[in-house]
């Protein structure tokens, strides 16, 4: 999975695979609950998994608080595994000079 920051914008891409666990994306509610505990269950799909082919996707980010994605293929694996769950947070305008 490779990740870019557009702007205010994130693009995710990740090829579908031919295997058992293609990945697909999605954002979590909250950092303790959901992020670390890897549950998906209030989590929000972001991407199925053949939205990563080619450009990818784009998730635009709307708000200055931290976002936390994983993938939730498999009930979950990659995430369990560490694998497949990152989190982004963006900077405010100036903090980058």
């Amino acid at each position: 999975m490779r990740i870019n920051v557009i702007g205010c914008s994130i693009q995710v891409r990740s090829p579908p695979t031919n295997g058992p666990l293609p990945h697909s994306v999605y954002l979590l509610p909250d950092l303790i609950l959901s992020f670390i505990k890897c549950d998906l269950s209030r989590a929000e799909k972001a991407a199925e998994t053949t939205q990563g082919d080619g450009q990818g996707f784009e998730f635009p980010l709307k708000s200055w608080k931290p976002y936390d994605f994983a993938c939730g293929e498999s009930n979950g694996i990659h995430c369990d595994l560490g694998l497949m769950k990152f989190f982004v947070l963006p900077m405010l305008r100036g903090w980058n000079k």
